[in-house]
C-alpha cells in the first residue's frame, strides 16, 4: 500500500465529519475534490474505503481501519508540527463559539491580553446556545465552544468532545427589592410557586435547567417572560413584573429594584471549555491555557 499523507487527511476528515461535504468544508475544499481523493485512496491502498449510503457515503469496514491509522497521522503530524515551531510566533485563525454572558463576562476581559501577545493570531467568535455549537464544534466548523453545564440538567457531550471546567457560579433568586419574601437569607424554588418568572427562551439550556429544578421539587413554574438577556430579565425583575434565577459570583450583592438570595438547596451553572479531543495546534493551546488562568472579578450589577 502506498497511501500519500495529504489523502489519509482527506480519508480523516471525512470520518470525523461524518459526510464528505462537511468534511469538504472542514478543509477547505470543494466536494468533488474530496470524492476524487477517496477513489485515489482506494486505487493506492487497493480496497474499498467508502460505499454509497443514501445521498451520501459511509466508511467500509477497511475504511474504517484505515481512517483510525489516519487518525494516528494526523496527530502525530499535528504533535511534530507543534514541538517544531514552538519557539515561533503563532499564525493561526480560531474560530471560537460562546453563550452571550460568557462572551460579555469571560471573553472581553481576557481576550485582549491575549491578541497583544499573539498578534498573528485572529480569533473570531460567534454566540447562540451550546447545542447548536456542540454540534457544529463535532463537524469541525469552530476550533473552540464556552459552554454552560447546569447542575440541575449536566450538559452531554457526543463521542469525540473534551471538555475543561474553567469555573463555576452559584445560581441566585433575583426578586423585586419590596418582594414579601426578600428578607429571607435564602429561599427554596418551592417557595417560588407562585409567581411569575423571567427565564431564557424555551428549549434552552438555563430554561431546561430551571424546569428540572422545579420539577424534581413537585412543582411548575408560571414562565410568563422568555427572553436570551439576563439583563432584560433584571429589568422585569427590577419592575415587580417577575422573578428569575440567575447565576453570578459567590457573594452576590444587592442592587437597586433587586435583591439576590441563594437557593436552598444550592445548585450552580459551570461554564466549560469544549475542544474535540485530538492535539490541539499550538495557538489554540495558548488561548486555551490563557482562557483558564482565571475568570476575572465581575461588577454585581453585570454578573448575571
Amino acid at each position: 500500500m502506498n497511501v500519500e499523507w495529504s489523502r489519509l487527511r482527506v480519508l480523516d476528515a471525512v470520518a470525523r465529519a461524518g459526510s464528505v461535504t462537511r468534511a469538504a468544508a472542514l478543509l477547505h475544499m470543494t466536494g468533488p475534490a474530496v470524492s476524487q481523493q477517496l477513489r485515489r485512496i482506494e486505487a493506492e491502498a487497493g480496497a474499498t474505503v467508502v460505499e454509497p449510503d443514501g445521498r451520501g457515503v459511509r466508511l467500509t469496514s477497511k475504511g474504517k481501519l484505515l481512517a483510525e491509522y489516519a487518525h494516528q497521522v494526523a496527530e502525530l503530524m499535528q504533535q511534530a508540527d507543534n514541538d517544531l515551531h514552538r519557539d515561533e510566533a503563532q499564525v493561526a485563525h480560531l474560530r471560537m463559539a460562546a453563550i452571550a454572558s460568557v462572551i460579555r463576562d469571560l471573553v472581553t476581559a481576557r481576550l485582549p491580553a491575549f491578541l497583544r501577545t499573539h498578534p498573528r493570531v485572529r480569533v473570531s467568535i460567534e454566540d447562540g446556545e451550546t447545542s447548536d455549537h456542540l454540534e457544529q464544534l463535532a463537524a469541525g466548523r469552530f476550533d473552540l465552544v464556552l459552554a454552560e453545564s447546569w447542575s440541575t440538567a449536566p450538559l452531554r457531550l457526543p463521542a469525540g468532545i473534551r471538555a475543561r471546567q474553567l469555573y463555576r457560579e452559584p445560581l441566585y433568586l433575583a426578586l423585586p427589592a419590596d418582594h414579601p419574601l426578600g428578607d429571607r437569607r435564602r429561599l427554596d424554588i418551592r417557595d417560588m410557586g407562585e409567581e411569575r418568572w423571567a427565564t431564557c427562551a424555551r428549549g434552552s439550556d438555563a430554561h431546561t435547567a430551571l424546569v428540572q429544578d422545579a420539577r424534581q421539587h413537585g412543582i411548575e413554574l408560571d414562565m410568563s417572560y422568555h427572553v436570551a438577556d439576563p439583563i432584560t430579565q433584571l429589568a422585569l425583575v427590577r419592575a415587580g413584573l417577575a422573578v428569575a434565577c440567575l447565576p453570578g459570583p459567590s457573594g452576590l450583592a444587592d442592587e437597586p429594584g433587586v435583591v439576590y438570595r441563594p437557593l436552598n438547596p444550592a445548585t450552580h451553572r459551570d461554564i466549560v471549555l469544549l475542544t474535540d479531543d485530538r492535539t490541539a495546534p499550538l495557538a489554540l493551546e495558548a488561548l486555551m491555557a490563557h482562557l483558564r488562568e482565571g475568570r476575572p472579578e465581575t461588577p454585581a450589577s453585570a454578573a448575571p
